[in-house]
């Protein structure tokens, strides 16, 4: 009996490593990445982490989410980002090290199937992969005006990775389909009044020279941005873009929207400033108006999206007047975070209103 006793022993340890080395070797694929780098993955993906500049934010909108199974140190602390908003259990997860890279060994032990990440070389991408054994697939972010299409095919990448390429396919069908209406509804419109963007966020707050020539929310508009006109070694979309105040004197523009990122800086501009603000066209007129923050922890391309039906809410009241901003708000955030957050994201950065008469544009 002491034979078939050990036979038993000896059949269940084969056994045990015949299904080890079965899930060591589970089905994988090729992919090339962002950097066209070819990356072998599992083929389906159970868990996955996100490192760098919000790499985590891109990964949301192509429905991965759920897969999260941890973060980076800034996820966790009280901030303003839409996909915590939408979902706060992520807020929650294991910390796998601090921001723009994490750490090795943290990561290793939240035991992902994936490491996305952002703002990296292939280097850097193929020395993490060797010293975590996890592969390392690289994603760019691009935005929503001129470096659409990388924005779109990083999202598409992603999809490939996690197989959400329905998700990926509506989301940017959607993003299309709200940008062709917006167009739509100023063609053949009076785009003469000039407009500006300040108090732009870029590593922090800033006042209200701080602009971007190429805000997209102007541009679906074809609104006139009267900061497009400059030269374009003077414009960085990681340092920022400013100006200086006679330059904004000179432009004087009709209109004015603050980020509201910046508006406790651009606050303290008017203060300072007060013999230069009767020089503003936008201030006499009581024409300056709220946005929400596009730039935090890189940019928030389904804020920049709301932004836009504010803007021409603004700018051509004749063509929106059916659209509400919490309507309209729930629905892109939906789209792409998957929930409807208007409420939380107006506790957190107020309504969108004229900052003179405080009037409320919500509903």
């Amino acid at each position: 009996m002491k034979w078939l006793h050990y036979l038993f022993i000896v059949s269940l340890l084969l056994f045990s490593c015949k299904g080890q080395n079965v899930k060591n070797k589970r089905p994988t694929r090729l992919l090339t990445d962002a950097l066209q780098r070819e990356v072998a993955l599992p083929d389906t993906i159970r868990q996955l982490v996100c490192i760098r500049s919000s790499a985590i934010r891109l990964v949301t909108y192509a429905g991965g989410a759920p897969l999260i199974c941890g973060v980076e140190e800034q996820e966790t602390r009280p901030n303003e980002f839409t996909h915590i908003f939408a979902h706060p259990d992520l807020a929650r997860l294991p910390i796998i090290g601090p921001g723009m890279g994490g750490d090795p060994e943290l990561i290793m032990a939240a035991g992902p199937d994936v490491i996305f990440m952002t703002s990296t070389t292939a280097g850097e991408a193929d020395a993490l992969q060797k010293q975590t054994g996890i592969p390392v697939f690289t994603i760019e972010y691009g935005d929503l005006g001129r470096n659409r299409p990388t924005f779109y095919n990083s999202l598409q990448l992603i999809g490939q990775v996690l197989h959400t390429e329905d998700k990926v396919d509506s989301l940017i069908g959607f993003i299309d389909e709200q940008i062709a209406d917006l167009q739509a509804r100023t063609a053949g419109t009076d785009k003469s009044a000039k407009v500006y963007v300040g108090g732009i966020s870029y590593k922090g707050q800033k006042g209200i020279t701080s602009t971007d020539p190429y805000y997209a929310a102007l541009d679906y508009l074809e609104a006139d941005n009267v900061a497009s006109e400059l030269d374009s070694t003077y414009v960085s979309p990681i340092t920022g873009t400013y100006i200086d105040w006679e330059q904004l004197i000179d432009w004087n523009p009709d209109v004015i929207f603050i980020d509201v990122g910046g508006w406790p800086l651009v606050q303290e501009d008017f203060k300072t400033r007060q013999g230069l603000n009767r020089l503003l066209k936008a201030y006499e007129n009581k024409q300056i108006y709220t946005l929400w923050p596009y730039n935090n922890h890189h940019s928030n391309f389904d804020v920049m999206l709301v932004n836009a039906w504010y803007a021409g809410k603004v700018l051509f009241p004749e063509h929106f007047g059916e659209i509400t901003m919490r309507g309209k708000t729930d629905e892109i955030m939906t789209m792409f975070v998957g929930a409807p957050i208007a409420d939380s994201l107006l506790q957190h950065w107020g309504p969108y209103q004229n900052i003179f008469d405080g009037k409320e544009n919500h509903e």
